[in-house]
């Protein structure tokens, strides 16, 4: 009977533990296709740096993410020319997809990019 009382702390266990596993975590490099038909590669580094390369184009950014929204930031001398956000979704540890949010922050229609590892 002791072992009834045990189970459910077990089991709960496990369960935290699963959904420990499924954290987004998007530092590393990701296979980029955007609805626009763009490719590329998206490097998400730990130092909060993101490096976007699309052959002959290569661009740096400042990234970060809170909830389930990636913040992008393009700088120039320190100054914030523009900020993107985007909704992040994800599918699995190796596939998320990004939706680009407005000013309200609302989904833009249309304008996504999907990652896979």
């Amino acid at each position: 009977m002791k072992w009834m009382r045990v189970l459910p702390i077990v089991l709960l266990t496990f369960l935290l533990a699963a959904c420990g596993d499924s954290q987004l975590n998007l530092e590393g490099e990701w296979d980029a296709n955007g609805s626009d038909g763009v490719a590329g590669s998206f490097d998400f580094k730990d130092n909060d740096l993101l490096t976007m390369d699309f052959g002959a184009m290569k661009f740096s950014y400042e990234w970060g993410v809170e909830g389930n929204q990636l913040h992008i930031v393009d700088k120039k001398d320190g100054e914030v020319k523009r900020d993107y956000f985007y909704e992040i979704e994800q599918q699995d540890k190796d596939n998320v997809t990004l939706y680009e949010l407005d000013e309200d922050g609302k989904r833009v229609e249309g304008a996504t990019i999907k990652l896979s590892k």
